[in-house]
């Protein structure tokens, strides 16, 4: 016996097909006004008409069998040996979908039934996001083959967002084939994206990628920032050394003062002090500073020597380890593992075949040039 709600809930049908068999209930978690809120912060006044609110489950009337040509998950689901069969007793065929979010799904099941003038030419980015990880749970992403390269193309910078939506970008790319977004992206997050983009429970650790890529980034992330910390730890060692052991003052002497090593010492103490690197962090996931980030912040230190104290005395200029360190933190942005392989491409080039996609535009076609990263200084 459905409930007053479910009852409610159908009167209001949305009607996808007037010819339809299959009523779809979509959604019941409801969400928060304050999270609302956020999803139209996030991505702007114009695009505010395609934040998925989803305070409300919605029913739609459709038909069966246009979900099952376009989705064989929807077609073993509807009619196969489950739940969600056709019932027999000649009641309302009702699926429940309590974690497929009602706006998505409205789009969803206007490309599916054939309604293309339904559909936009343009999407936010969170939309997009949303339709495109329903289409890859259905198994129905090829549907979206004739609106790919525009929705792309309407795509706008996610930099100035959350850190959620640059993540969204990779599933993005990756879902739709777009080779050279998914590579631009996913060099743009390893280089440019800070600390809480990688912390537990982030959107980028949430994302449930077919490849271990998004491992792969935070494993080359954690690595770089460590060895460019590395660069630090080793020098503070070095100035640090007792008598016995070889120092890094050029001039030093046996038992003689330690007055250059302090020098250097003191400074690089205080400009770290400063970007709140000391003490020197142990965990890179301490960091909030992305690659391209720390790298700036430890190349812009103002280091100072004790120079030439005393006239006819050897000059301290050339113990200045600022040389030493900018060679050794370029070797090391030199070395920087690539999280992508060879097998991530053969991917996205099996999933562009699949929705008939040409060769990837140029890179400069590609959303005004909006992944494109950083060099460095």
């Amino acid at each position: 016996m459905p409930s007053a709600n479910m009852e409610m809930e159908l009167q209001k049908m949305q009607t996808i097909d007037p010819r339809g068999d299959l009523k779809l209930r979509v959604g019941t978690k409801k969400k928060k006004v304050e999270d609302t809120k956020e999803d139209i912060k996030e991505v702007g006044n114009e695009d505010c008409k395609e934040v998925d609110t989803d305070n409300e489950t919605r029913c739609f009337l459709v038909c069966s069998r246009a979900l099952s040509r376009v989705s064989p998950v929807f077609d073993r689901m509807i009619h196969g040996p489950f739940a969600e069969g056709k019932p027999d007793d000649g009641k309302d065929w009702v699926v429940e979908l309590p974690e497929d979010k009602p706006s998505a799904m409205e789009l969803f099941l206007n490309i599916s039934h054939g309604y293309l003038q339904k559909t936009p030419t343009k999407l936010s980015m969170h939309a997009l996001y949303d339709l495109t990880a329903l289409t890859h749970f259905y198994d129905s992403t090829p549907m979206l083959a004739p609106w790919v390269r525009p929705w792309i193309n309407a795509l706008h910078d996610p930099t100035s967002g959350p850190d959620d939506a640059v993540p969204k970008m990779i599933w993005i790319s990756w879902e739709l084939g777009h080779r050279q977004m998914f590579e631009a992206t996913v060099r743009r997050i390893t280089m440019e994206g800070p600390g809480s983009m990688f912390a537990e429970g982030s959107m980028l650790q949430q994302l449930q990628m077919p490849s271990d890529v998004i491992e792969r980034i935070c494993e080359a992330r954690d690595e770089t920032v460590d060895a460019l910390l590395d660069v630090f730890r080793t020098l503070t060692n070095l100035l640090t050394v007792v008598d016995e052991r070889p120092r890094w003052c050029r001039h030093a002497t046996y038992m003689g003062p330690h007055r250059c090593e302090s020098m250097i010492l003191g400074s690089i103490t205080f400009c770290l002090t400063r970007a709140g690197l000391w003490p020197i962090p142990d965990d890179a996931g301490d960091v909030e500073h992305s690659i391209l980030g720390l790298y700036e912040t430890l190349s812009n230190l103002v280091i100072h020597d004790i120079g030439q104290p005393i006239r006819g005395e050897g000059d301290h200029a050339g113990c200045n380890p600022r040389d030493f360190l900018m060679d050794q933190m370029k070797e090391v942005l030199t070395k920087m593992p690539t999280p992508l392989r060879e097998s991530d491409r053969d991917q996205l080039e099996a999933q562009a075949k699949r929705l008939h996609m040409p060769e990837a535009p140029s890179h400069t076609e590609t959303s005004n040039q909006l992944w494109k990263s950083e060099e460095l200084p």
